[in-house]
Parts: structure tokens; sequence; C-alpha cells
């Protein structure tokens, strides 16, 4: 049984070794963390676009596969969230490896870690989050929450384990891609017969499962089509909370100043749940900028 649980370890890893070193075309999509696999073309050395750096005109498209260290660092609007990635491949494009950040909020601090495998058009990730919450506590079951059902000081404040698995695909069509996104996530760590407010998915869940769809179209623009716009719906569901649901609608923005600066935005709030938790249930895990580094 060791031989063929070994056998089949091997066999995962040689599969994602062989697609990250395959050949993609020039026109292939990069895939993004954020919900967005998003292009990352090489610009043609006669385009003169004063709005892109001229670190753009390198493409992490570019190189050969080969095994490095990367990192991002998001910062924004009360977050900073630097990640390090470990892997084989081309970064930030097509590879297979960890990925671990530390995350630091003003709601919290906490960490995840897990195995990434990025292709043009698809990334899925399976991993862990944990994240000790400063002003959040285990909720009593109820029927529905509010802002002021989160901001209660007693009993034991909240610290949340997630175990996650999640892809993300484009297609193109048009002048832009549709985009999608789906997710399954075990919410651990809870005390029996408690709720808690998952800051990550931002939705109260009666453990364990949480599933979540996110489906959208972005236009790109640009000297190479880097920048882009577009509108987003998401859709969650808790199943031990008489199967609740939220759906979220709104739009979301790349633009990216070269190759290693961006800036990103999402603006998604809640058109739709039985809980009112105003701005906090709202998709708003980015407005500001990323800046991302590889080994060569």
């Amino acid at each position: 049984m060791r031989v063929v649980r070994a056998s089949f370890v091997l066999g995962v890893l040689g599969t994602a070794v062989a697609l990250v070193s395959a050949p993609r075309p020039a026109h292939a999509i990069e895939p993004g963390v954020s919900h967005e696999p998003s292009a990352d073309p090489p610009l043609p050395p006669e385009q003169n676009d004063d709005l892109v750096s001229t670190q753009a005109r390198r493409s992490w498209n570019g190189g050969e596969p080969r095994w490095f260290v990367s990192t991002t660092l998001d910062v924004g609007w009360v977050y900073v969230r630097p990640r390090v990635s470990v892997g084989y491949g081309k970064p930030f494009n097509s590879w297979f490896g960890i990925d671990a950040n530390p995350v630091a909020s003003g709601n919290g601090l906490g960490g995840y870690g897990g195995l990434r495998l990025a292709l043009p058009r698809f990334d899925i990730r399976l991993g862990t989050r944990y994240v000790f919450a400063f002003n959040r506590f285990y909720l009593n079951p109820q029927r529905t929450y509010d802002r002021l059902d989160l901001s209660r000081t007693d009993g034991e404040q909240a610290k949340i384990l997630t175990y996650e698995a999640e892809a993300e695909f484009s297609i193109p069509g048009g002048p832009g891609d549709f985009i999608g996104l789906a997710s399954g996530s075990y919410v651990a760590n809870v005390p029996d017969n408690m709720y808690v407010f998952e800051e990550t998915l931002r939705i109260v869940v009666n453990p364990p499962w949480v599933w979540r769809a996110r489906g959208g179209y972005v236009v790109r623009f640009g000297s190479a089509r880097q920048h882009s716009i577009g509108l987003v719906v998401d859709g969650l569901a808790v199943p031990r909370r008489d199967d609740s649901k939220t759906i979220r609608f709104g739009p979301i923005v790349r633009v990216v100043l070269s190759r290693h600066v961006e800036v990103r935005g999402s603006f998604v709030p809640t058109i739709y749940s039985e809980d009112k938790l105003g701005i906090v249930g709202g998709d708003f895990t980015e407005l500001g900028f990323r800046y991302r580094w590889a080994t060569e």
C-alpha cells in the first residue's frame, strides 16, 4: 500500500512539473490570486505607451521553467498581505509549488499555507488558513445577524481554522474574458453549538461547510490588454444555516503599472442576505497596490 501511495504522489508531482514545463502561447493568460485570472502578455517592442512603465515590456510569461522563490506584497487600506511562494515553473504564470503568507489587518492576525498549481487560464490551490480575531467572538446561534451582533464583547475570542480548496478559470470572449471561481471551505476550531464570522469569506458560518461560486466578465484594455475592469457576482451558501445564501455584486479593477507593480480593487457589496452586516459583509478585500518579485 505504501508503494502504491508513493507512486501516486510521484505521479501527481510529475504531472504538475510536466504541465508547468510545457510551452505556452504568447497570448497566455496569467492566473491571478485574487479571483481574476489576468493577462500579462509580453509587450511588442514597437509599443510606446506612456501609461505603462518600460519594465512591463518584460513579461512573467518569458524565460524558461525553473525552481524559484517569489514574493507578492499587497498593501492597502488597513491591510498588509505579504506572500512567499516556492515552486517550479514560471513565477506568476505557470508553476507548481507552495504558497505561504501571514495576514495582518485591523480585524486580526493569521496566516495561510498550501499547495498551488497555476496554469494559463486555470489556477487551483489547496490550503489551510488560521485567523485570530481581535474584535470577533464566537456567536450564539440565531436566525439572522446584524453588525451589532458581530460587535459583542462577551464570550471567547474567535480563533478560526479554515481548510479550503479553490479553483479559478478564465475563458476569452469578445473584448475581454469570462471569469469564474469555485471553492469549498471547511471551518473548524469552533465550539459546539456556536457560530462564527469567517474573516476571509465575510460570512457568518454554522460549521463546518461553506460553498462559494463567482462568475463575471472583465474588459481588457491598454497597449497589451494588460489592464482590466469588469463586474462579478458572488454566491455563498452555508448548508447548516438552513442553506443560508448570500449574493454579492459589484466591480473589480486591475491596472498594471509594470510587471512588478499593480493597482487592484474589488468593490463587491452584498445585495441579498438574511444577515444585515452592511459593509462588513461585502468583498472589499482589495483596494491598494501589489508588488511582485521573483528570482531569475
